[in-house]
């Protein structure tokens, strides 16, 4: 059974649905057929996050999707037609815009490729003898994490700017995770996030 799509340009409609109702917050949506995560806990995750970030009074949405799904989000609006773990569609700022909850945009989240790399970090991190806990819901947590920063214009392209990304991600997770995070090293087994 195929997850019904959805569209990044959401966003859009809930900055209309904010610049109404004034509400600040994190929405998540699972569309996956068979996986489930915390929702609950994953947006008082983001909200956290977002208020250690000092933008607690801003609205982000999360869609969870199936591997189909987000190739093809992926394949149309970054013309690469592949599987990803996470993409973040951010609401460009706008100068003009008055509404009262800064709308940040969309993050959506594999939660099929989020269970394979989290498979290949509780391998990695058994090898390491760290932990055998790592589960798909610390995977989600992080991937949403790292699309948040995303959203609020941080990103990877250097070594400098990757390693200032990656210790954020580890202070914000740290209290959400279910293992040390840092013995989270992703490039130590293949996990690289292309976004």
């Amino acid at each position: 059974m195929r997850s019904r799509p959805c569209h990044p340009p959401r966003c859009l409609v809930i900055a209309a649905v904010t610049r109404e109702n004034a509400v600040a917050g994190v929405s998540v949506d699972n569309h996956h057929p068979r996986l489930r995560v915390d929702r609950r806990g994953l947006e008082r995750h983001l909200r956290d996050a977002l208020k250690r970030l000092g933008r607690a009074g801003s609205w982000v949405d999360v869609q969870l999707v199936d591997d189909a799904t987000i190739r093809e989000l992926n394949a149309q609006w970054r013309h690469r037609d592949e599987v990803t773990d996470v993409l973040s569609f951010a609401l460009q700022d706008d100068p003009d815009d008055v509404t009262p909850v800064p709308v940040l945009g969309d993050i959506v989240i594999s939660l099929d490729t989020a269970y394979r790399q989290a498979a290949a970090m509780r391998t990695h991190l058994v090898a390491l003898r760290a932990s055998h806990k790592y589960r798909l819901r610390d995977e989600v947590f992080f991937l949403a994490t790292h699309g948040l920063l995303h959203l609020l214009g941080y990103d990877h392209q250097s070594a400098d700017d990757a390693s200032e990304m990656e210790q954020l991600e580890r202070r914000l997770i740290e209290s959400f995770c279910s293992v040390d995070v840092h013995d989270l090293d992703r490039s130590d087994h293949g996990l690289h996030l292309d976004d």
